[in-house]
């Protein structure tokens, strides 16, 4: 009989209460939970307590598959298999102890007929004695696959943790690295989208007229159908000749819905430039969008050279443009 969540996790602590953080450790028989049962062993209260983290981390690091499974961060790049994910997280989130993830919706568990795929979104936030201030929003999505996590991808705006934050904060920043040149493969089995090529109007009839919000990275968040319907009219077709290549399945449950991208811009020759990786998530009431989230880097977008490739592809998108419609 399979074990419990909380029987699989009662006993884990059981097991690893006297064990020094193996870094080297590699786990090769599944855990025997299914995808439910690995994230609600991720959820699990116990581990949420202060000085419990490492161990729910190598936890998260067992779950991955040995081989042919992928971590990726949006500052460190991907991670290729079990041992280099723990050889990754344990250390790096241990030097972050002070930031928290603050959950920003539920959970939702999408049946993809291969073993499930998680959705997460969430929102980094410092706390320093008793002030907590806000960091990036981020969302993670996960891939089960035969008992194993084969895909874990968290995607969020590096671009606060790479502005030094003010002497009066007291903390000092370490450097990270640039952006990662992570190559990814796009799902042949989806469909593109090319920008010059969509509706900008009719999408916006998509939203609730009055209850709709769509989070950006570089705009903030714009609300109602009328607001989305002026903004994405104005500035999507000053963005240039680009393309959002489909990584993996588009998932839809009915109410929500994710996608997970890469944005490209087109040259005059036909090749392709990587601008940025990212997810979009849609929730529906009634059969309209009333919340959309595009979650992307746009460190990679600030890039010198990425720049002049969506110049090269048309872009016309102007620093008055962006202010003309940001918002806090």
């Amino acid at each position: 009989m399979a074990r419990s969540a909380d029987e699989f996790v009662e006993s884990y602590i059981a097991e690893m209460a006297d064990r020094e953080l193996d870094l080297d450790r590699l786990v090769t028989e599944p855990s025997g939970l299914d995808a439910a049962g690995m994230l609600a062993a991720m959820a699990n209260p116990w581990f949420a307590e202060p000085g419990r983290q490492p161990m729910a981390l190598q936890m998260i690091a067992d779950f991955m598959r040995p081989e042919g499974s992928i971590y990726f961060d949006a500052i460190y790049g991907a991670m290729d298999g079990q041992l280099a994910t723990r050889q990754w997280l344990i250390p790096t989130m241990a030097t972050i102890d002070f930031i928290q993830f603050v959950p920003l919706a539920p959970h939702v568990l999408f049946d993809d007929g291969e073993g499930g795929t998680s959705l997460d979104e969430w929102e980094m936030v410092a706390v320093i004695g008793d002030d907590r201030m806000p960091l990036s929003k981020g969302v993670s999505v996960r891939r089960y696959r035969d008992g194993w996590i084969t895909w874990a991808c968290d995607v969020y705006d590096t671009g606060v943790f790479r502005v030094p934050p003010p002497p009066e904060a007291g903390i000092e920043a370490a450097p990270i690295p640039d952006w990662p040149r992570t190559v990814w493969q796009p799902d042949p089995n989806v469909a593109e989208t090319r920008s010059r090529d969509v509706d900008w109007d009719a999408m916006a009839e998509e939203f609730h007229p009055t209850d709709s919000v769509y989070h950006d990275p570089i705009f903030g968040q714009v609300r109602g159908r009328d607001a989305i319907r002026t903004w994405l009219s104005d500035v999507m077709p000053k963005a240039g000749d680009v393309v959002f290549e489909p990584l993996g399945p588009m998932l839809d449950d009915g109410t929500t819905s994710v996608q997970e991208w890469q944005q490209v811009a087109v040259q005059p020759d036909g090749s392709r430039v990587f601008m940025t990786r990212g997810t979009s998530v849609r929730r529906r009431r009634d059969g309209l969008i009333v919340y959309a989230a595009d979650y992307f880097d746009t460190a990679s977008i600030m890039d010198p050279e990425v720049q002049a490739a969506g110049v090269a592809s048309g872009a016309t998108l102007t620093v008055d443009d962006i202010a003309r419609h940001r918002t806090v």
